[in-house]
This record gives C-alpha cells, structure tokens and sequence, in this order.
C-alpha cells in the first residue's frame, strides 16, 4: 500500500471517530465499552492521549510524557478537541516519507509502520466507541479491510498481554471493523 492511501487510511478513521465521538451523548459518558478498561469518557480520554502520541511521533518528539488517557478536558469538548487534533494529525503526517525512521511508543520503525499502527488503534477503539454509544461500527470506505492486510505485522506477539489482549476467536462471519477488533481482543460481551 502506498504511504499515500495509509495517511489517507488514517485521516479518514480519525475522521470517522470525530463524528462517533460528536454523536456521543452526555449520558452515554458512562457506559460500559468492549474496552474492558474504558467506559465511554475514559475511552475517548485513550484516543485524545493516541492522537497526542501520533502527533508526537510525527514530530520527532517523545511520547514518553503523554498520559495513556487524557482527563483534563470536560466531557462537552471531548469530541471537539479530538477533532481539532485530527486535522492537525493529518497535517503533521504529510509532510513525512514513508521510510521515514521515527519513533513510536512501541518502538523505533518507518513512518509507514508508525502510521498503520495508529490507524489500526484509532479504527478499534472507533469501533469500540461504536458499539458503546448505538451508533454504526463499520469503519468507512474499506479503512478495516485495509487494516487487516497488515495488522498481524503491527501487533507483534511482545506486545500481547501489554498493550493488546489475545484475540478473539471462535466468532465468525463479522464485518472487517468488528474482525479487527477481535484481533485486539476486543468483543461485544457484556455491553449493552
């Protein structure tokens, strides 16, 4: 895939994300999440501290100070500063090369990588946040088909247990978004 439809990949869920989170209601705030360490406010917490840390790494600036979740921004700007950081996202990533050296939280790697790795984490957690508030949880234009072609080379096996759980397995025929998901071990149990 070429570093060109990867940013266009990324902007894209970040951009599906801003309108799940602006169509989040206030008491929605507090529902359970198929995140088990999120409710709803902590989770959009986790992707305002993502977008902070993708900033970061497009920049050449250290992630290691960003909080994992973000908890000073009151609950009726959450889904308006997640926007503001998208559009700025998309515009610090341009101005990269995909093989590009920068580094990540998870480590040293090219720009591409970095830049798969966070589409894959912002189409989950979008996923996520879907599921949570009611609203439609199939990422758009193919984004999570995408994803799937090389998310097993983003999650590699040291990271399970620290940063992601162990799939799911056992469910099939689920929408790409959802297959995505369950690769990060995440699933529909118990919310509702």
């Amino acid at each position: 895939m070429a570093f060109a439809q990867q940013l266009q990949d990324y902007s894209g869920a970040c951009r599906w994300v801003g309108d799940l989170a602006a169509a989040t209601q206030g008491p929605q705030l507090d529902a359970r999440t198929p995140c088990e360490d999120f409710d709803v406010r902590s989770l959009l917490g986790h992707l305002l501290g993502t977008a902070h840390r993708s900033l970061a790494t497009a920049r050449g600036v250290s992630t290691r100070g960003i909080p994992h979740v973000i908890t000073d921004v009151v609950d009726d700007k959450l889904a308006l500063t997640y926007a503001d950081l998208a559009k700025t996202i998309r515009e610090e990533w341009s101005g990269l090369a995909a093989a590009d050296t920068v580094v990540a939280p998870w480590g040293r790697c090219t720009a591409l990588e970095a830049a798969r790795g966070f589409t894959v984490e912002t189409v989950t957690h979008g996923w996520d946040l879907a599921v949570a508030t009611g609203q439609p949880s199939e990422a758009p234009k193919r984004i999570a088909d995408r994803c799937l072609e090389y998310a097993a080379t983003v999650i590699p096996d040291r990271l399970r247990g620290v940063m992601y759980d162990a799939p799911v397995v056992g469910v099939e025929n689920v929408p790409a978004t959802e297959q995505l998901a369950h690769l990060l071990g995440h699933k529909r149990t118990g919310i509702g």
